[in-house]
């Protein structure tokens, strides 16, 4: 249920960590389809006509804001979370190497990126922690690694650095940092394109569809630049016969000419790329690619609109996945308008945390769809983000949603918003039901400040604590609580995961504009933001 406390709706700006969980917005634009707001109906209708070229309007107006002008939605680094965040990375960096060796390499990359980011380092420091973390095999640290190295001292001294070979090696398997940072630096696009035209590219990225491929990654790395840039891309990737580069790069351009010009110049078979490249053009809010033979012009209209929200959703996508499993393509269609409305509105931020996204989807689909049909998709979806203590390695969707409506529920009380305990939320899994005592227990220390650090000693209840301290916005107390936790693995995930969030109410540097879309929850270190 909506909790509907004083207060209680109030955007992110006005709370420190960034925590917001709209939900007057869904029970109004429910209203509005029983009627009682005729101003809102369109948005629960199929668009017909020139409606859809309005919506295409509206939305390429709002995603080039978050392409182009991103940064300036981002706090400064000297905001008050900056302690905290450098803290935690240091409690990452610290206690994993004590950690098994296959979860020990879980852990790092990140933390070291904040690090580098808010500290600031020396660059001597700065290349004694990225070794560190190369030696130890740490995931995704050559990708942050070598986007340092090349941001700092440029591609052909860390060609000299590494050897031709190795750096012939490292371009099978870019990462999209480093990606971005080669492309960025003076006469990159020529030097990557040269390098991957004879080789057999394997990207990293583990995402579904367009960016599982070489011309996705690419394109992803760099979707916030200006078009006179990604034309150049496109032009070096076409000179070396890199076709899927250069379509999915076109395909990213703000304007939606770009396509044409493309296709005019008449280089390989861009039919191959037509399904990846119309979903490239989603997450710059352009209209879609004519695809004949497929799904109809309406549902090909309606999974496009789902793709350019899932271009606005913050962190990790939840409509694209939403579609995929239950393929509702017109409700989830229904939703996506909703939820890009709330991101227009500002009261969903794009650089902030998934919470309020996740939670608002949560509740439209329940809304279109039912319980019937959500609860037991939830059940035995795996949920791949690094979020939570874990009792096992295996977490599902419904416990994600479970943790979300627990803290909403309960952030009213934790805040002295309301004096009573409220029931558990509806929606909530059994699991919650059984655990209710020990949330409300949690809560009842964490409203009156008697969090004793005795309390992370048992790892469940260690995150329930930190949850609510979060939710409550008293950041000293959290970093003193997780500062005092024994170490372990439960300390060095909870670190890891508030230093993550903490970052995106302050400078946003691990915010990536379409990042739901493209990224699907990696990071991209980025050294060429402010």
């Amino acid at each position: 249920m909506c909790w509907h406390g004083r207060g209680h709706n109030q955007g992110a700006e006005n709370n420190q960590l960034g925590v917001s969980y709209p939900c007057r917005a869904i029970d109004r634009l429910i209203s509005s389809k029983r009627g009682r707001d005729p101003g809102s109906e369109q948005l629960w209708r199929e668009p017909r006509g020139n409606n859809d070229a309005s919506y295409f309007e509206w939305i390429f107006s709002l995603l080039l804001l978050s392409c182009l002008s991103w940064s300036a939605l981002a706090a400064d680094k000297t905001c008050p979370q900056r302690e905290t965040i450098l803290s935690f990375s240091d409690i990452v960096l610290a206690d994993r190497a004590a950690l098994p060796p296959l979860i020990a390499k879980r852990y790092g990359a990140e933390a070291a990126y904040l690090k580098i980011r808010y500290a600031p380092l020396s660059d001597e420091e700065t290349r004694g922690l990225l070794q560190t973390l190369l030696t130890s095999n740490v995931r995704t640290a050559d990708d942050l690694a070598y986007a340092w190295h090349i941001h700092r001292e440029g591609y052909e001294a860390t060609i000299a650095s590494l050897g031709q070979e190795q750096f012939d090696m490292l371009v099978t398997t870019l990462g999209t940092s480093t990606i971005r940072a080669l492309l960025l630096n003076e006469g990159g696009e020529d030097t990557l394109m040269k390098r991957l035209a004879p080789i057999a590219t394997e990207p990293r990225s583990k995402a579904p569809g367009a960016f599982t491929n070489g011309g996705g990654a690419v394109a992803a790395a760099i979707i916030d630049q200006p078009d006179e840039f990604k034309k150049r891309i496109v032009l070096a990737a076409e000179a070396q016969g890199l076709v899927d580069i250069a379509a999915y790069v076109s395909a990213s351009e703000n304007n939606p000419q770009a396509w044409n010009a493309f296709l005019k110049r008449g280089v390989g078979k861009p039919s191959l790329y037509l399904l990846y490249a119309s979903q490239m053009r989603a997450m710059v809010g352009n209209p879609r690619l004519e695809r004949p033979n497929i799904q109809s012009a309406l549902q090909q209209d309606a999974i496009h609109r789902i793709q350019m929200a899932t271009a606005l959703e913050p962190e990790q996508d939840f409509l694209l996945n939403l579609m995929n499993q239950t393929g509702a393509i017109a409700s989830v269609d229904r939703m996506a308008r909703i939820l890009t409305q709330q991101i227009q509105s500002g009261a969903i931020r794009r650089n902030g945390t998934m919470d309020a996204a996740w939670l608002f989807a949560y509740r439209s689909a329940v809304y279109f769809l039912g319980h019937s049909q959500i609860d037991p998709l939830f059940d035995r979806l795996p949920y791949s983000g690094r979020r939570y203590v874990r009792s096992s390695s295996i977490f599902m969707m419904r416990d994600v949603i479970d943790q979300l409506l627990v803290v909403e529920a309960l952030q009213p009380y934790v805040t002295g918003k309301v004096s009573d305990v409220p029931p558990w939320p509806a929606g909530v899994s059994d699991k919650i039901k059984a655990d209710w005592p020990r949330w409300t227990e949690m809560a009842a220390k964490v409203r009156d400040g008697t969090v004793s650090p005795t309390l992370a000693a048992d790892p469940a209840t260690f995150g329930i604590v930190a949850e609510l301290l979060f939710a409550k916005a008293d950041q000293p107390a959290l970093r003193a609580f997780v500062e005092q936790a024994p170490a372990g693995q439960a300390r060095v995930s909870v670190a890891n995961d508030f230093a993550i969030r903490l970052d995106r109410a302050c400078a946003a540097y691990l915010y990536h504009p379409t990042e739901a879309g493209t990224l699907q929850g990696q990071p991209i270190f980025k050294f060429d933001t402010q």
